[in-house]
């Protein structure tokens, strides 16, 4: 693969396209910004019939959860969900909720769907932070808008069940422990919490460390 070939596969994000029965459909870059039009779309006067959680509390609520601060996001009429899932678990969410509700909802996941312009996406005032890209020996990408999301997904596709099996370290500590024991830890899944490392340097080390332990060649480059 030549030079120029590479750097597009590389540049590629799977996104979620949602097109409701009316023929509307919503496909941001920000698969967060899609998910909030869905659900704007929906309205709020149906949000109390979706019962999904993120680590046992409300994906959407009108007290935005203290633990969750980071990924609580405005909808609307003083309505907040819970960001925190990568591509494919939004993807899930919104599945379920169009079954749920019976909205009968077309959606869409993958790597090539055209991206509309987010009419609520605030511009940027300063450089975007560097993200960090995955590859897996099976030639599988992971790349997503921001580097924690990034580490998150490829660790739950490393294994989370075999990284607490082999009771790896990182600081001293276990890297995933059973509830929360530190402000940097993130919940990855059910009694689930792993350490995060607060910079892109770091989470590589750390990425490469599990790539040892596990005998899983990962590529990680730093975009």
């Amino acid at each position: 693969m030549d030079e120029e070939n590479k750097s597009r596969t590389r540049g590629k994000r799977n996104r979620i396209k949602v097109t409701f029965p009316d023929g509307e459909s919503f496909c941001y870059a920000n698969v967060a910004g899609t998910m909030i039009a869905v659900l704007k779309k929906i309205g709020s006067d149906r949000f109390p019939e979706i019962g999904l959680e993120v680590g046992h509390t409300r994906m959407l609520t009108k007290e935005p959860h203290p633990k969750y601060k980071d990924w609580m996001k405005p909808v609307c009429d003083g309505w907040y969900v819970n960001t925190q899932s990568d591509t494919r678990g939004k993807y899930i969410q919104l599945k379920s909720i169009s079954d749920s509700l019976g909205l009968g909802l077309d959606i869409e996941i993958g790597e090539d769907l055209e991206v509309q312009k987010d009419p609520d996406a605030k511009p940027k005032a300063m450089r975007a932070r560097s993200k960090l890209l995955v590859k897996f020996p099976d030639g599988e990408y992971v790349g997503n808008d921001n580097a924690v999301d990034t580490f998150l997904e490829t660790v739950w596709k490393l294994g989370i069940e075999e990284i607490v099996r082999r009771d790896i370290l990182w600081g001293g500590n276990s890297l995933i422990t059973a509830v929360k024991k530190a402000p940097n830890q993130i919940q990855i899944g059910e009694h689930r919490w792993i350490t995060v490392p607060g910079n892109n340097k770091d989470k590589i080390k750390l990425l490469k460390i599990l790539s040892a332990f596990l005998r899983i060649n990962l590529e990680i480059t730093e975009i």
